[in-house]
């Protein structure tokens, strides 16, 4: 991606909509092992599409509160390189996997995110999300960004609602510098749309350059 931001395309569900994501400029791609999930994808069909996709891409696998003998054979069968935790998820679990791992802290009524985050010391990075109501995460809604801790790391990754319409607001509002993006690319659940990942991307770069 020609610019300083971090973007991760998540939820992709097709071989297809892979290609168009790595092609367009995403530094990430998200696979969803989530059974109750909307974008929820096999893992042999995850083996295929990683099969076809560059090297050098990352391969987020977004996991709440599966088993450890789920995840094993989806570990056995895919080349994930980092795992995403969305659910309750102890320390001590998401640190079994010997794997880098990104924890998603929720914007959720009573919660500190930093003293939340503090808890998984050290996970590669944290999820900030709108956790709606009973999901772990993944809500696809927005929350507001005035809540949010100042000065972040870029360890801290913005998602929950982001649109190729409102990214540019949320880089201003935040200074977050990475991003996970889902619904807000697709034209129906689980299908992502060309144009609004093209567009995501390029209002990225604009960004960059009004700063």
């Amino acid at each position: 991606m020609k610019n300083r931001y971090f973007t991760k395309f998540c939820g992709i569900t097709s071989i297809k909509d892979a290609i168009n994501a790595q092609n367009i400029g995403c530094n990430a791609i998200g696979f969803v092992f989530v059974k109750k999930s909307k974008r929820y994808i096999d893992p042999l069909l995850c083996k295929n599409i990683i099969n076809q996709l560059n090297p050098g891409m990352l391969v987020v696998g977004l996991f709440a509160d599966n088993t450890e003998v789920e995840i094993t054979e989806i570990l056995d069968i895919c080349s994930i390189h980092v795992l995403q935790f969305h659910g309750s998820e102890s320390v001590n679990f998401c640190n079994h996997w010997n794997k880098p791992y990104w924890k998603a802290v929720p914007m959720a009524d009573g919660v500190n995110p930093i003293e939340y985050a503090q808890r998984y010391d050290n996970a590669q990075a944290y999820l900030i999300d709108n956790f709606g109501t009973k999901k772990s995460g993944g809500s696809g809604e927005r929350f507001n960004w005035k809540l949010l801790p100042q000065n972040l790391s870029n360890k801290w990754i913005l998602a929950g609602g982001l649109t190729p319409e409102n990214i540019f607001d949320a880089v201003k509002q935040t200074n977050i510098t990475c991003f996970d993006v889902s619904s807000g690319i697709e034209s129906k659940p689980g299908i992502k749309s060309k144009q609004k990942m093209k567009q995501f991307i390029k209002n990225l770069t604009k960004t960059n350059r009004e700063k």
